[in-house]
């Protein structure tokens, strides 16, 4: 029994030792590691790309540093071996974060470079891509002291908080292979400006297969996702005439309230929506895009007579006329640029028997498509208002 007992202390301490050991040798290694944690793509010239890279660096006697390395090539491959020469640290890609491609190149096509990060099985599939407004390389070396982080865990952080809030439709590696892979959906990736010594989201780029072909500012990006994926608790302010509504205007102590607008605000939060799409006429190509919605009436910019249901009805017919004009627009303006980012194509191809139709095709009829648009919004309760 002595002897079982001493064995098993000895396996004990051998054990420990070896992991005691390990572990004191981990930070060497990391020490000798640069950590990529954003990468951005520019347009050299004609067959020759500029690759930026922002790298971490973890150094004991000064926290964490950040590089940033540039390089000419023609491939990502040519792109890391370029980098590396610059540099005493081994580059690893398993903590990159963020992709950014200039417009001049998301015009000509990024494919090619997204099919790189796709071989490489270091690269997750929830990294971000997205598109600079001008050049990646004057977001990749932005100054970190103004933005107090290293700018790849800027980049997600700002991407990651948007997309939560709703704000935004997510862009990972992930959703653009899907989205492009899919004969029937195009890919819509966030547009990135420098704005005041930081970077900031400007709106969306829209895409015709892998090609940028139009953007879509902030204040449309709601009627995109709306289109696109459920709201949860998503929240929207919505412009009218205010003579619209003189007949239901509160009138206290005898005046009228917010001259300051010529307009009536209405804003409306906990938000939850659900939309489909149908295609009601194949042969003249009408689809049915029906959107229902509950939220709250958080705020106007005229007191309004709220105690009355018959108000409460007016109100939402308004509101349903207004979402549904803006769809419409919407619609029009994807059509007119050949692009399809909420999948008209996917209901369109649910509907072919048989041998399914090309994408050039599919292009060809899309043109022609017509939209019926519905929107209900019911309000379930006001806020500040009561």
């Amino acid at each position: 029994m002595l002897k079982r007992r001493n064995w098993l202390k000895l396996v004990i301490g051998v054990t420990s030792f070896f992991l005691l050991t390990s572990c004191g040798t981990e930070p060497k290694q990391l020490e000798r590691l640069g950590l990529i944690t954003a990468i951005g793509f520019d347009l050299k010239k004609e067959n020759q790309i500029k690759g930026t890279v922002a790298v971490s660096k973890f150094d004991p006697m000064a926290k964490v540093m950040t590089n940033v390395i540039s390089a000419d090539a023609n491939t990502l491959q040519t792109l890391r071996a370029e980098e590396n020469l610059a540099t005493d640290q081994r580059l690893e890609m398993g903590q990159l974060r963020c992709v950014i491609y200039s417009e001049e190149l998301a015009e000509k096509g990024i494919i090619q470079l997204v099919n790189a990060l796709n071989r490489d099985p270091t690269v997750g599939n929830m990294v971000y891509l997205t598109i600079a407004e001008k050049d990646a390389f004057s977001i990749i070396s932005m100054d970190e002291k103004k933005i107090k982080v290293n700018i790849g865990t800027y980049l997600y952080n700002l991407i990651r908080q948007n997309v939560e809030r709703e704000l935004l439709i997510s862009p990972t590696l992930h959703e653009f292979n899907h989205k492009f892979f899919d004969y029937g959906q195009d890919p819509v990736l966030p547009i990135l400006k420098v704005k005041k010594d930081k970077v900031a989201i400007s709106g969306v780029a829209l895409f015709n297969d892998d090609k940028m072909v139009a953007t879509l500012n902030n204040d449309k990006l709601f009627y995109l996702k709306l289109l696109t994926d459920e709201y949860r608790t998503g929240s929207k302010e919505l412009e009218f005439n205010r003579d619209e509504f003189k007949n239901i205007m509160n009138i206290q102590g005898g005046q009228s309230y917010g001259e300051i607008y010529n307009k009536l605000f209405i804003s409306i939060d906990n938000l939850r929506s659900h939309s489909k799409i149908d295609l009601v006429n194949k042969k003249n190509l009408v689809f049915k895009v029906q959107v229902k919605m509950d939220s709250r009436l958080l705020e106007t910019t005229n007191y309004l007579d709220l105690s009355k249901p018959a108000n409460m009805k007016f109100i939402e017919k308004k509101i349903n006329k207004e979402m549904e004009s803006q769809i419409k627009k919407l619609l029009l303006f994807f059509q007119e640029k050949q692009v399809d980012p909420i999948g008209i194509g996917n209901e369109y191809m649910a509907h072919v028997r048989g041998k399914p139709i090309s994408q050039n095709k599919w292009k060809e009829l899309y043109k022609n498509a017509k939209f019926d648009v519905q929107v209900k919004n019911t309000l379930t309760k006001t806020g500040t208002m009561d």
